[in-house]
C-alpha cells in the first residue's frame, strides 16, 4: 500500500502543477494576445477572470458529482476536459473562442480541484497525511514559480499558442497516468442515501472544520494580490523590467515550495492551529514590511520581505489543509475538498476586489506615481490587518479541542 500511496501522490502532484502553471504562465502572454486580437487591458483581464469564475462556481457541484459518480472518475474527466478545451485556442483563431475555452478549462479545473485532496486523503489515512499534503502544496508553488519563467521563454520563442499545446499535452499525460495508477480506486459510487449532503450542521457542530475554512478564506484574501501589487510597484514605480520583476517575485514561491513538505510533515505531529497561527503571524510581519517599503519606494528590502511571507505561507497552507480533511469522517472528503478549494478561490476573488477598490482611491495633492505608491502601501497595510484577524479563528481551533 505504501508504494501505491506514493504513486497516487505522484499523480495528484502532476495534476496540482498544471492549473497554477497555466495561469501564471499565461499572464505573461496577455500583451501578445491583446496585440494580436487588438483588445485592451480591461478585455484581456477576462482571459484570467473567466477561468477563475467558472472554477469557483462549479466546485461544489463537482464535489457532489464525485459523491454520485466516484471521485476518480470525476478527476479523470476533469483532466480530459482540460486537455480538450486547451486545444481550442491552439487550433482556432478567435478571441471569443479563447475566452470560451478558458471558461470551459475552469470547469475541468473545478473537477480536479474538487477531488484531488479527497483522493490524497484516502491514500494517506494515517500519520503521513500532512506530509503528503505538504508535497501537493509544494507542487502548486512549483507551478506558480516556474510558470512565468517557462511561459516567458515559450511565448517569446514559440508564440502564446504554444502554452495551450503544452497544457493539452500535459493534461493528456496526467490522464494516461491516472487511468493506470488510480484504476484500483475507481470503485462504484455510493448509493444516493449514503451520499452526504452539505448541511448547516456540518458548520455548526464541527467548529474545527468551520474555523479552518474561515481561516483559509481570510488567508487567501490577504495574500493572493501580493504578486499583483508588487508587479505594479516594481514596474510602474521603480521602472524595473518585466523580466527582472519575474525573477524577483520568484523568490517567494520557490521558498514556499521547499518548505511546504516540512510544514506538512510537522502537522502530523504538532497541532495545526499552532502552525497555521504562526504562519499567519509571520505573513502579517511581511505585509507590514511591504507597506512601509512601498510607501518609501525602496527596492532592496523587497526580497527579504517576500521571503518572510514565503516562510509564513509554507507553515500555513499544508497544515490547514490537513486540519480540514482530518476534522471530518471519510464520507465527507469529496465535499471537504470542494469546500477547501471554494474557500481558496473565494479568497482570491475577494482579494482582487479589495485591491481594485483600494487602488481607485484618489490623492489630489500627489503625483500619479506617488498616489499609486500610497495606494499600494495602503493595500498592504489593509491586508496585514486582515491576515492578523485570521489568527483569531486559527487559534480558536486549538481552544476548542483542548
Amino acid at each position: 500500500m505504501r508504494m501505491d500511496s506514493r504513486k497516487i501522490l505522484a499523480v495528484i502532484m502532476m495534476a496540482s502543477f498544471l492549473t497554477p502553471f497555466s495561469g501564471s504562465a499565461l499572464i505573461l502572454s496577455l500583451p501578445a494576445i491583446g496585440q494580436e486580437y487588438q483588445v485592451g487591458a480591461d478585455t484581456l483581464s477576462w482571459v484570467i477572470e473567466s477561468y477563475l469564475i467558472t472554477s469557483f462556481l462549479f466546485l461544489l457541484p463537482m464535489g457532489r458529482a464525485a459523491d454520485r459518480w466516484g471521485k476518480v472518475r470525476v478527476f479523470e474527466m476533469g483532466n480530459l476536459l482540460f486537455m480538450l478545451f486547451s486545444l481550442l485556442p491552439a487550433v482556432f483563431d478567435s478571441f471569443a473562442l479563447l475566452l470560451s475555452a478558458r471558461a470551459l478549462q475552469g470547469i475541468g479545473s473545478s473537477m480536479i480541484f474538487a477531488t484531488s485532496t479527497s483522493i490524497l486523503a484516502d491514500a494517506y489515512p494515517g500519520k503521513n497525511r500532512g506530509k503528503a499534503m505538504g508535497w501537493m502544496v509544494s507542487v502548486v508553488y512549483a507551478g506558480l514559480s516556474f510558470g512565468p519563467v517557462i511561459g516567458g521563454f515559450m511565448n517569446d520563442g514559440l508564440g502564446w499558442r504554444s502554452l495551450f499545446w503544452f497544457m493539452a499535452l500535459y493534461a493528456g499525460l496526467v490522464l494516461v497516468v491516472a487511468l493506470k495508477v488510480l484504476k484500483h480506486m475507481a470503485g462504484a459510487a455510493a448509493p444516493a442515501r449514503e451520499m452526504p449532503k452539505l448541511s448547516v450542521s456540518l458548520f455548526t457542530e464541527n467548529r474545527e472544520f468551520t474555523l479552518s475554512c474561515l481561516t483559509a478564506m481570510l488567508n487567501y484574501s490577504a495574500t493572493f494580490a501580493i504578486s499583483f501589487l508588487l508587479s505594479l510597484y516594481l514596474q510602474s514605480i521603480l521602472s524595473i523590467s518585466a523580466k527582472t520583476t519575474g525573477f524577483i517575485l520568484l523568490a517567494q514561491p520557490v521558498l514556499m515550495m521547499v518548505l511546504s513538505p516540512l510544514a506538512g510533515s510537522l502537522s502530523d505531529r504538532k497541532p495545526a492551529a499552532v502552525l497555521c497561527s504562526l504562519g499567519m503571524s509571520i505573513i502579517t510581519v511581511g505585509l507590514i514590511a511591504l507597506a512601509a517599503i512601498t510607501k518609501m519606494q525602496l527596492l532592496w528590502p523587497v526580497i527579504p520581505s517576500i521571503l518572510i511571507i514565503g516562510i509564513g505561507f509554507a507553515f500555513f497552507a499544508a497544515p490547514n489543509n490537513n486540519a480540514i480533511m482530518s476534522s471530518l469522517p471519510r464520507k465527507y472528503y469529496n465535499m471537504a475538498s470542494s469546500l477547501l478549494s471554494t474557500m481558496r478561490l473565494g479568497g482570491q476573488v475577494l482579494s482582487m476586489a479589495l485591491v481594485t477598490l483600494l487602488l481607485a482611491i484618489s490623492w489630489p495633492p500627489l503625483s500619479p506615481v506617488a498616489s499609486l505608491s500610497r495606494n499600494i502601501s495602503l493595500a498592504f497595510l489593509f491586508f496585514s490587518v486582515l491576515c492578523f484577524l485570521g489568527v483569531i479563528p486559527s487559534l480558536l481551533r486549538q481552544k476548542n479541542k483542548s
